[in-house]
């Protein structure tokens, strides 16, 4: 079933010009702006767009968040495990190419956020989120939950990748909020 569902969004996604991405992805940040300052100065793990997802990174550069900071994803393999970690990051952290072609910050110190920006590929009003299928973020959250973390997940994604039937797997944990270009879905405590 998942395997059909990416396929479908990634052909939605493909229907998107930049123009229609851009306002989009302007929409999606005004949203989670007001979901952010609901939450408070804290720690944003982001991420750099990717095969068009809705871009966030400006939102680090509004005034309204002066008192936030932020960090970029960087995919770690070591003794424990493939996982993301994220690394400090803002407008003139010098990038370099990560894994899968994604900017990174060179200079990486490390830092856990309190809340996540995730990308959805697809996903359900519950807060079952659909990514790319590697399960980047599946073992960074049951990392964080081993450690006793429990980042606020705010899952981004186009409307119309919302799927109707549900996909949600024992593994898998719900994202707290997920915001899209019309609407904010509010499924965890904030």
């Amino acid at each position: 079933m998942k395997k059909n569902l990416r396929q479908w969004a990634m052909a939605q996604r493909a229907k998107r010009d930049e123009a229609l991405v851009a306002a989009f992805s302007q929409q999606i940040r005004a949203s989670v702006l007001t979901v952010l300052q609901s939450i408070g100065p804290c720690t944003v793990g982001l991420y750099h767009p990717f095969k068009g997802e809705p871009n966030v990174l400006p939102i680090a550069q509004s005034e309204a968040l002066a008192g936030y900071s932020w960090a970029l994803p960087v995919c770690v393999r070591d003794a424990s495990g493939a996982r993301l970690q994220f690394a400090q990051w803002d407008k003139d952290t010098a990038l370099e190419t990560g894994e899968y072609g994604i900017p990174v910050p060179v200079h990486k110190h490390w830092v856990s956020p309190a809340v996540l920006l995730i990308p959805c590929l697809a996903f359900h009003a519950s807060g079952a989120r659909l990514g790319y299928g590697a399960g980047w973020y599946d073992r960074t959250l049951q990392a964080y939950d081993s450690a006793g973390l429990k980042p606020f997940c705010v899952g981004v994604a186009y409307s119309d990748t919302e799927v109707a039937e549900m996909f949600h797997e024992p593994h898998d944990r719900l994202l707290d909020v997920v915001v899209t270009e019309r609407v904010v879905y509010r499924i965890g405590p904030a």
